[in-house]
């Protein structure tokens, strides 16, 4: 019993280290900023017509019912988080009809690419990884209808080592393990991290949320697999 719990404190230590990562980037805040903080933050879901899309495995047999199901995997989780850490927030499906106030987070995915699980378990160090690259876009719905708060998230899985690179019998397992859980869902939990952490520093450095309440667009060593966040 002792040897199998702290083989699983080991597996959840490989599974929430710095194996895979996502980060922001290209942050651009324009001078005309909103007046207040939002009562209400509506998330829209991405747009993936004009993204690239690698899609391996039984995805790629119907494409567009993948890219939906990540657009709406991510829209959730971004809505629970953006809710714990920033504003209330809600899904909406039909942006533009919606009231004249709050701000809208909307945007479209600019790549996404499954990797391959198998290569990840067998090799890893980078090989079938997984990645994930969007832009996000945050308008003030009482302004002009431009976006006053524009960044990418890009990153994905997985630097781990494989199989074929573990020293010994338990290390691949849990190379193997943690290798095959890692893929676009882990990659769009942590988008919505760092969608959330942008939007929790703006408010910060507005003064609109308290300085205890900070979530860091990105923690070094430190990522969420937090599947339980939403459930399609």
């Amino acid at each position: 019993m002792n040897f199998l719990r702290i083989g699983l404190m080991f597996l959840a230590a490989a599974l929430f280290s710095s194996c895979a990562s996502v980060s922001v980037k290209d942050v651009n805040r324009a001078s005309r900023r909103p007046m207040r903080k939002p009562d209400k933050i509506y998330i829209a879901q991405l747009d993936t017509t004009r993204g690239t899309f690698n899609i391996v495995g039984a995805e790629a047999k119907n494409p567009e019912a993948f890219k939906q199901k990540i657009a709406g995997l991510l829209a959730g989780y971004v809505v629970k988080d953006v809710s714990l850490h920033v504003a209330p927030a809600q899904l909406t499906t039909t942006p533009h009809s919606l009231p004249r106030s709050g701000w809208l987070v909307t945007g479209e995915f600019l790549r996404v690419n499954t990797g391959s699980r198998a290569l990840r378990a067998i090799v890893g160090l980078g090989a079938g990884g997984s990645k994930m690259e969007t832009r996000i876009s945050v308008i003030d719905l009482s302004g002009s209808g431009q976006p006053f708060l524009t960044f990418e998230t890009t990153g994905g899985s997985n630097a781990m080592p494989g199989l074929m690179e573990s020293s010994s019998p338990w290390g691949a397992a849990l190379s193997m393990t943690a290798q095959a859980m890692m893929g676009v869902t882990d990659d769009a939990a942590r988008t919505s991290r760092m969608i959330t952490g942008e939007l929790n520093t703006y408010m910060i450095q507005r003064g609109w949320l308290a300085t205890d309440k900070a979530y860091e667009a990105k923690a070094p060593g430190q990522f969420q697999l937090v599947h339980e966040h939403y459930i399609p």
